[in-house]
């Protein structure tokens, strides 16, 4: 084996496949990442329209959303190659939309993905293709997501996020405030901490959100709705809620 390895023309032929093999992997299509974003999330995400390469290119991400992708916004990736031998796959994203920036480094393995120095900064309405009950709230005003490293695998949640929506609305109703989530994963669950920055609605309150299928969020504490805004009656007594003026208990579960 070794004697007929060392023959001019079976090194030039084993050259040629390594070289050709390298080319191939070079020039791997962007729809290949679409893959290992849509496997990754476990068909919650995928990329439209892509193009270039699976290691720089661009497409359009969409989340998954009653049965069909809607976009979220328009892509740009660059991967390295080297992650690879680590069994994970580390992309750097930039993305961007009609008032929406996105940056983060995404690490794509097996049945998780891995976020890290993420920044987002959108418009609420963006989380109607996302979450079912949003699409009912109509949801308004801006968020802002910010984490250093947050995991999201098959039955886990790692790490720590804040999600801050600013001049919240829903339904029409504008002005009821500015919220802060804080989210602390340790494994199955993650810690959810709600708090009110300001506004006529004010809502305070803690809960969990369980990585496990059917995947849900719980929050429970207390509403408070100024006393003068009596345009956020019908929206207490959606929440099930009657009165204004007084602290009152809540409790949601929402599917994700």
């Amino acid at each position: 084996m070794r004697v007929a390895f060392r023959r001019p023309g079976v090194q030039l032929a084993v050259l040629g496949i390594v070289a050709y093999l390298v080319f191939l992997l070079a020039n791997l299509p962007a729809a290949w990442l679409g893959f290992a974003v849509e496997r990754s999330s476990r068909g919650a995400l995928a990329l439209g329209d892509p193009a270039g390469t699976f290691w720089k290119g661009s497409g359009l991400l969409a989340a998954r959303s009653g049965g069909v992708f809607r976009g979220v916004a328009d892509l740009q990736w660059s991967c390295n190659p080297l992650s690879l031998f680590t069994g994970r796959l580390s992309v750097a994203l930039s993305g961007a939309a009609p008032d929406t920036g996105l940056r983060a480094s995404v690490s794509l393995g097996a049945g998780s993905v891995r976020f890290r120095n993420v920044e987002i900064n959108a418009p609420a309405a963006l989380l109607e293709p996302v979450v079912p009950a949003a699409a009912f709230a109509k949801p308004d005003g801006r968020l802002r997501v910010l984490a250093d490293s947050f995991e999201i695998g098959e039955a886990s949640l790692v790490g720590a996020a804040t999600v801050e929506w600013v001049e919240a609305g829903v339904s029409g109703l504008q002005r009821l405030g500015d919220y802060r989530l804080q989210i602390t994963g340790n494994g199955e669950r993650a810690g959810l901490k709600l708090a009110t920055l300001r506004g006529d609605l004010r809502l305070t309150g803690e809960g969990e959100w369980r990585a496990a299928q059917p995947r849900i969020v719980q929050l429970r504490g207390t509403v408070e709705a100024a006393a003068e805004r009596k345009d956020l009656e019908p929206l207490l007594l959606m929440m099930g809620i009657s009165g204004s003026g007084i602290p009152q208990r809540f409790a949601w579960t929402v599917p994700i």
